[in-house]
């Protein structure tokens, strides 16, 4: 199963790669939803489910983010505080209640979580490729400093970097060139 899951993770990871070049935010969100549907199928695979949950919670920002965005109208904030306790509620339920485990670390996962609701929240496709930079660096840091697999940190730090790349693409360069 790990194989597979690894196979269907590098999809996930491809996708959201994807994302990080197009310019516009519903596509964005498109590419990113499809992105988490196969991670979360992937943690499914290999038996990591309070990540899983995780993922499904990030399908339903991904989902509610895109609904707004393709009526063209902002997220309102109870939705964003609404995932953001989702998130934090997943994570007590699951590591505290079930499995009985938590490490302080997990702290910068919660954060990322939020992060990623209030920035994939944002109308403005260069503000939010610029901030989800705090949550991508977050999860990076999140991944080395529980020793997850070291896939799990060169995921998140290639998110990084396309992201950087795709912010010189379209923001810098296509400024200095307009």
């Amino acid at each position: 199963m790990e194989e597979f899951s690894f196979v269907v993770s590098t999809i996930a990871l491809c996708l959201y790669v994807l994302s990080d070049f197009v310019n516009s935010k519903k596509y964005y969100l498109m590419l990113q939803l499809s992105g988490n549907v196969f991670l979360a199928l992937s943690y499914l695979l290999i038996g990591s489910y309070f990540t899983m949950v995780a993922v499904v919670i990030g399908i339903a920002r991904g989902l509610i983010c895109y609904i707004y965005e393709k009526k063209d109208k902002q997220v309102p904030i109870y939705l964003i505080v609404g995932l953001c306790l989702a998130s934090i509620s997943g994570y007590v339920i699951i590591n505290h209640i079930v499995l009985s485990q938590s490490s302080v670390w997990d702290v910068l996962y919660l954060f990322s979580s939020c992060m990623y609701a209030v920035t994939f929240s944002i109308r403005n496709i260069r503000v939010m490729r610029c901030l989800v930079l705090i949550p991508h660096a977050s999860a990076v840091a999140y991944n080395l400093l529980i020793h997850a697999p070291i896939s799990s940190a060169l995921s998140y730090g290639l998110e990084f970097a396309v992201t950087v790349a795709a912010i010189i693409k379209y923001d810098v360069l296509k400024r200095k060139a307009e």
